[in-house]
């Protein structure tokens, strides 16, 4: 409880002073937490016995024992500064904090006494004050001063709005003069009185707003344009009845608030089948002009003033595009773009696209993309295949490239050569690049559909540049990273990738050496466009149509941060440059093709052997499967490596090579062969494990000595060889294949039993495989089997496949890699763990 105050010596003008700095500035925290308690300590116990204020500084005054200390205070633009009579360190802050308190108290009084009737007594010039231990010298009032009443001076507050300065509130008097910036020499001679009872109000609730003072201009600000807003629609009004406001220029369109924009791109077509796109704002049917317009677009957050107009902004939702927008618009306002950018730019869900005439047209051409007049294509081709090619050439022609994703099977390699024949020119030869097992194929396909194609392969003794008269060139992907300097000069008409989505990997030196291939037209082949995730498309489409999907860092963000809606956006932007069709929609006569899980128990061996491994990968990890992930990624694939192949067959374990084979799958598959053979039906058994095909082929040939049984990985030169005698084999036969190998380039239609020993993470690659066997041609119905070792981590992976794959269902299908094993499951425990049936 505080005892006693401290005698005061002040004038007014150092009140108002001293209140503008307390009300827009924090003095607390300029004190350490010590000094402020002890300062409090004296505050209440009274021990300051005099306090002298004056504008510039103020002198707080400590009497004890008829010794007196004394601190001085003074207040520059950024925090008090402290000088005391008393060498100990600690007291004389701690009197300023005290003095502080008391002159806080001080304002408070002298804000509820106003406005006076008179001059009040206890007000004593500073210039007249002696030594305050003589009391203080008031001024007699003369007979005239006190008889003549003094006029009252009221108060205004103008607001002014600067677009470089933000939102001004001064308070001045009826003459215009600003009452914090000159003292009214009329007031110093009591020829006036003011209002300051208002002037005080004011400024407490200024600096309640944020208002910051200016000194020196005797003004009050702020800045920031939501901080203008907020005060615009919740403060102004209670101003409006508390003070005299006088609202200068712009300011009168405060009272509106924030107002929403609306935001379009204006697109224009240009020569060459370019585009010119720019922005455009519209207030209330009103367009905004261009530097309006320019300081919208260079405002953060999407709120300003515009002169005219007033607070404006764009809400939320068009924020994110517009962000997308001003990241990828280029350097000027009218940069130029590609026209097929348009599905780009006006594929983001708030953008308005303003297309003029011919561009909406052409953009409507896209859309159906039918080849216009009479194509003549060959007569092999099926009625779905004479579609795809009629797409593809319209494409071409409004200067557009596609991405053929029909399933594997259904003739894109036939349909890829059509397009060429139907677009020869004698200008450039065309290039199909493909895997080097997939060549074979091409060659074939060309001399029997199209044998007046000139066909070469590039190779060390032919390059591009050598031949005579225009060719179609095959370059195998390696063949074409090797030949990269040759490209710089060479043009082609075509441009074909086929097997695709090998160039995924946008920093591989394959990828690099495609996308800079010059074509007059391009075309991207693949059955399964997305392995991994969707950004995989990512690479093709900078292949085909550079930009379209705009920056891959960007893309990889979106697609963590919302992939619903990332994937959204993504199909509407390449939806009108893929042509997929699936075997059940187009080839109605292909038999079915059954699939079906078959669970197979572990031997004891196995069992023990994955307990192993299970057991020290949790001592050596713990079982925080994601920080597993991240401190020792190569580890954890390795585990589930080990723990794929203790799931096959022991002796596929380095530490157990050459022992006995042991594995439940092994047994199961051994123990249908025999019956399948005999009825005289062809298997083809794939494995990603190499290792283990040697196991299989080293009992197949002991159980079943007399069957035909061949070999396809990636050690295998003549894949032709083995591929030939197996669908030539007229009774029951048996093809070993890798799932790489067999994958790609081959066709194997006359298999009846497809046995995957060792599904895993990627369906896509099961599904390259499988349709090796189930392709046009085939006449009976294909059976696809799948082994699951029970209770493993196959078994969990396969459930949590069967849960995330929707057959393209997102853009052409979203398919995890491995890596996202961590956001399925917490623990190492539950992915590992054996679990007991």
């Amino acid at each position: 409880m505080k005892e006693k105050g401290p005698s005061k010596t002040f004038t007014q003008e150092a009140v108002e002073s001293w209140l503008v700095n307390l009300t827009s500035k924090e003095w607390e925290p300029h004190f350490d937490k010590s000094t402020l308690l002890r300062g409090r300590d004296l505050y209440r116990q009274g021990a300051i016995t005099s306090l002298d204020l004056q504008q510039k500084q103020a002198v707080v005054s400590r009497k004890v024992d008829r010794k007196v200390t004394y601190s001085v205070i003074e207040w520059n633009d950024k925090t008090p500064e402290i000088r005391s009579s008393t060498k100990d360190e600690c007291l004389g802050p701690a009197i300023a904090v005290a003095g502080m308190y008391e002159i806080e108290e001080l304002i408070e009084e002298e804000h509820e006494r106003m406005p006076l009737p008179e001059k009040s007594t206890e007000v004593i010039d500073e210039e007249k004050v002696t030594d305050s231990n003589e009391g203080a010298v008031v001024e007699e009032e003369t007979e005239e001063a006190i008889t003549k009443p003094t006029p009252i001076l009221p108060l205004v507050v103008e607001l002014e709005v600067t677009l470089a300065g933000g939102l001004t509130a001064t308070p001045k008097w009826k003459n215009g003069r600003s009452r914090l910036l000159v003292y009214a020499e009329e007031e110093k001679h009591h020829q006036v009185e003011t209002d300051r009872e208002t002037l005080l109000r004011f400024v407490a609730l200024a600096g309640q707003n944020n208002f910051v003072f200016e000194k020196k201009r005797g003004i009050f600000r702020l800045r920031k344009w939501k901080a203008v807003a907020d005060f615009a629609e919740k403060i102004l009004p209670s101003w409006r009845k508390s003070f005299d406001l006088k609202l200068k220029g712009d300011a009168i369109f405060l009272a509106k608030g924030r107002r929403d924009l609306g935001w379009e791109i204006k697109a224009r077509t240009a020569k060459d089948r370019g585009i010119t796109l720019r922005e455009s704002f519209h207030l209330e049917g009103l367009t905004i002009n261009a530097s309006q317009s320019r300081r919208i677009a260079k405002a953060k957050g999407g709120l300003t003033f515009v002169p005219k107009h007033g607070l404006v902004r764009m809400s939320q939702d068009q924020m994110d595009d517009f962000e997308w927008w001003r990241r990828n618009r280029g350097k000027g306002a009218r940069a130029r773009w590609p026209q097929y950018m348009i599905f780009s730019f006006f594929a983001r869900k708030y953008v308005e696209a303003s297309p003029d005439g011919k561009l909406s047209a052409w953009k409507k051409s896209v859309l159906a993309a039918k080849a216009k007049g009479k194509i003549t294509l060959p007569a092999f081709l099926r009625d779905y295949q004479i579609r795809g090619v009629s797409r593809m050439l319209a494409l071409h022609k409004l200067g557009c490239h596609g991405l053929l994703a029909d399933e594997m099977g259904l003739g894109k390699t036939a349909q890829a050569l059509a397009l060429m024949h139907a677009e020869r020119t004698r200008k450039f030869s065309d290039l199909v690049v493909c895997p080097a097992a997939v060549i074979p194929v091409w060659m074939m396909e060309a001399n029997e559909r199209f044998p007046d194609i000139n066909v070469r392969i590039l190779g060390k003794s032919s390059v591009f540049g050598d031949e005579k008269g225009n060719c179609l060139w095959l370059a195998s992907y390696t063949q074409l990273r090797r030949h990269r300097s040759l490209l710089e000069k060479a043009r082609f008409s075509h441009a074909i990738l086929d097997e695709a989505q090998l160039i995924k990997n946008p920093k591989a030196k394959v990828s690099q050496a495609c996308v800079s291939i010059r074509a007059e037209r391009r075309l991207a082949l693949t059955g399964t466009p997305i392995e991994n995730s969707p950004l995989d498309l990512w690479t093709i489409f900078r292949f085909l149509m550079p930009g379209l999907l705009g920056g891959r860092k960007e893309l990889e963000q979106d697609l963590a941060e919302s992939p619903v809606e990332t994937s959204e956006l993504l199909r509407r932007q390449v939806t009108p440059f893929i042509v997929r069709r699936v075997k059940t929609e187009v080839a109605k006569e292909l038999p079915p093709k059954l699939e079906t899980d078959l669970p197979c128990s572990l031997t004891e061996e196995q069992r023990r052997e994955y307990r192993i491994l299970v057991e020290g990968a949790r001592k050596e990890h713990g079982d925080d499967l994601s920080l597993a992930m991240k401190r020792a990624p190569t580890h954890v694939f390795s585990l589930l490596t080990r723990l794929r192949q203790v799931s096959c067959d022991v002796a596929l374990l380095p530490w157990r090579n050459g022992s006995e084979c042991s594995g439940g799958k092994t047994e199961l598959l051994l123990g249908k062969l025999p019956d399948l053979i005999q009825s005289g039906y062809k298997a083809l058994i794939f494995s990603q494990f190499t290792s283990y095909l040697k196991i299989l082929r080293k009992l197949i040939r002991k159980e079943l000595p007399e069957i035909e049984l061949f070999e396809l990985t990636g050690n295998t030169r003549d894949r032709g060889t083995p591929v030939k005698a197996f669908e030539e084999a007229t009774g029951g036969a048996i093809m070993l294949a890798s799932l790489k190998a067999g994958g790609l380039g081959v066709t194997l239609r006359t298999a009846d039993y497809v046995f995957l020993m060792d599904p895993w993470w990627n369906p896509a690659a099961e599904e390259q495989a499988i349709d090796r066997a189930h392709r046009l041609g085939r006449k009976k119905t294909t059976f696809v089997y799948r082994l699951i070792a029970r209770g493993t981590v196959e078994e969990r992976v396969r459930q949590l496949q069967g849960e995330k794959r929707e057959a393209f269902r997102r853009i052409i299908g979203r398919i995890e890699p491995a890596g996202a094993l961590a956001n399925h499951f917490e623990s190492l425990q539950d992915l590992i763990n054996l679990r007991e049936k």
